[in-house]
């Protein structure tokens, strides 16, 4: 048995796994993975959960008895980086779990996070013991890493590139969604970003557990550094000392790189068709990279949680933690919210 898995083990620190990746990469998908394995080995997990938009969705997908803080309505590496801190520290200091896991918005950049818990970890026995960033093959291959006949978001490409860059494992997710030879195209442009970091291909973020087991290895436990803070993006840094009066004013109107990412938060105030709200989804406009949220469908007395992202939806059936209200999220690139809430008040009327 791994000196990971409790036995008398004495450890000082606890280890800190940050999950990245853009949005609808998988990593709720492999959070619950990971949060399974922790409870089957008898480890006590912690969960923080980011989540842009007003309420936290991918939190239900998660066991009741998991311990799971929220930061909510903002990016977790700016706008609720101090929020991030608290909540870590009271998670130490109330529960003393064996393992927390930190699942970042997808529109996050992780070395402002890696920032904030060496922060934390200079008076909380907390470490962080791996920085895992999903990477969703079929959107590298379509928005990313484009052919030369076709164009790219740049804004994309540069905040998957600090994803990807600043990880030490990258799980290439989705690869059943593109053939061998993509993948292999796909994973070289990867590399060119990170020539160190452990890379995986998977479909449906399945990984081995030695994976898992190698992630949660305090530093004294290795042979290897685990994470650098050395590739920190340009984005609110506040390490660079040497700035000059007018770079330092300069760096505070200085938008990060998910600055072009916003979120549509909107209830669902009576059940609907289901026919017609996937036909709703179907014609989002392409500046929406994801959509996700909780429905009553008036042919079905179920609840689903659904999952929008690339013109593909996946309806969970699902009893929820807590009282949450049917809601839908909407997160894009240049949405616009009004023609959003017009057209879901045109399905709402229909039915």
């Amino acid at each position: 048995m791994s000196s990971i898995e409790k036995q008398d083990h004495k450890r000082h620190d606890i280890p800190v796994v940050i999950l990245s990746g853009f949005l609808g990469s998988g990593k709720t998908t492999l959070l619950k993975q990971l949060v399974d394995w922790s409870m089957e080995a008898g480890l006590t997990p912690a969960v923080i959960m980011n989540e842009v938009g007003e309420v936290n969705l991918d939190g239900q997908m998660l066991p009741d008895n998991v311990q799971m803080e929220e930061l909510l309505g903002g990016c977790i590496c700016c706008s609720v980086r101090g929020d991030f801190g608290l909540k870590l520290y009271e998670l130490v200091l109330e529960l003393r779990p064996d393992v927390i896991y930190v699942e970042c918005t997808g529109i996050a950049e992780p070395m402002e996070i890696v920032d904030a818990l060496t922060e934390v970890s200079m008076y909380a026995p907390v470490q962080l013991t791996s920085l895992i960033s999903l990477a969703d093959a079929a959107q590298l291959s379509e928005q990313v890493f484009v052919k030369a006949e076709k164009k790219g978001s740049t804004k994309l490409k540069k905040l998957v590139k600090e994803q990807i860059r600043s990880a030490n494992t990258i799980i290439l997710n989705k690869c059943d969604l593109v053939d061998e030879q993509e993948a292999d195209r796909v994973l070289h442009e990867i590399r060119a970003w990170n020539a160190t970091a452990s890379v995986l291909r998977t479909s449906h973020a399945k990984l081995e557990r030695n994976v898992w087991l190698d992630a949660l290895r305090l530093s004294d436990e290795r042979t290897e550094t685990p994470i650098t803070t050395g590739q920190a993006c340009d984005c609110c840094s506040t390490h660079d000392q040497h700035r000059t009066a007018d770079q330092v004013d300069s760096h505070h109107i200085h938008q990060p790189n998910h600055a072009f990412v916003t979120a549509w938060t909107h209830a669902i105030p009576s059940p609907v068709c289901s026919e017609r709200f996937e036909q709703w989804l179907s014609a989002l406009p392409d500046t929406v990279y994801r959509a996700k949220g909780i429905v009553q469908f008036t042919d079905t007395s179920k609840r689903y949680m659904f999952q929008y992202a690339y013109r593909a939806t996946e309806f969970i059936p699902i009893m929820p933690q807590g009282e949450i209200d049917d809601v839908i999220v909407v997160i894009g690139e240049q949405m616009d919210g009004a023609e959003l809430e017009q057209r879901l008040y045109q399905l709402l009327e229909e039915d």
